[in-house]
C-alpha cells in the first residue's frame, strides 16, 4: 500500500530523509510528464523536474499542509516551467537577429501520455496542445493529462475555479478549431 504524501511529509520533517527518497520515486514520473507537457522539450522537463526536486527538498521542512503535497509540487514545477519560459523568451529576443528558426523543426517528446492510441494522431494533438497559449495549456494539461478537478487546478494555479473552466473551454475551443483545419 502506498504511503500518503501528508505521512511522507511528516517523516521527512521529524528527520526521516528516507521520505524523500519515497517521495522521490512517487513524483519522478508525474513532475517530468507535466513538465514535458507545459515545455515540449523532454531534455528542459528533465532540467525543470531536478529543480523542482531540489526546490521541493529545500523548502519541504516549511510545508505546512495548508494545500495538498500533490497541488504544491504542481505549483512548483509549473512555476519553475512559466519562469524558464520568460528567461528563454528574453534570450531570444537578444538572439533574434542572429538566430532563426526554421518552421516545423523541431520534435515531439513521447511521454506515454497521448490520448489517442494512433501515434500519428497523438503527435498531432500533442502539438496543437503545444501551440496553445501558455495558461490555456496549462490548464489542459493538468485536466487532462494528470486528471485533475477543477478545484485542484485553481488551487494550483493560484486562480477562481471559474477562471479555469473559462481557460479550460477557451483552450479547447482552440485545439477543436486547429484539429479540424488539420483534418481538411
Amino acid at each position: 500500500m502506498e504511503t500518503p504524501d501528508e505521512d511522507l511529509v511528516s517523516r521527512f520533517q521529524s528527520g526521516d530523509e528516507s521520505a524523500f527518497e519515497v517521495m522521490v520515486a512517487k513524483w519522478n514520473e508525474p513532475i517530468l510528464q507535466l513538465a514535458t507537457r507545459l515545455t515540449g522539450d523532454l531534455e528542459e522537463a528533465k532540467d525543470v523536474r531536478q529543480m523542482a526536486l531540489i526546490k521541493t527538498y529545500q523548502g519541504l521542512g516549511r510545508f505546512e499542509g495548508r494545500a495538498r503535497f500533490s497541488t504544491w509540487i504542481y505549483r512548483v514545477v509549473l512555476n519553475l516551467c512559466r519562469d524558464r519560459k520568460r528567461n528563454a523568451a528574453v534570450r531570444a529576443r537578444a538572439l533574434e537577429d542572429s538566430v532563426r528558426e526554421k518552421d516545423g523543426d523541431y520534435v515531439l517528446v513521447e511521454t506515454g501520455f497521448h490520448v489517442a492510441r494512433d501515434r500519428e494522431l497523438a503527435e498531432i494533438v500533442a502539438q496543437a496542445v503545444l501551440a496553445l497559449p501558455a495558461a490555456e495549456r496549462e490548464v489542459v494539461v493538468l485536466r487532462h493529462y494528470h486528471e485533475l478537478g477543477f478545484p485542484a487546478i485553481a488551487e494550483i494555479l493560484g486562480s477562481p475555479v471559474t477562471t479555469v473552466k473559462s481557460r479550460m473551454t477557451r483552450g479547447l475551443t482552440l485545439l477543436r478549431t486547429r484539429l479540424a483545419t488539420l483534418e481538411t
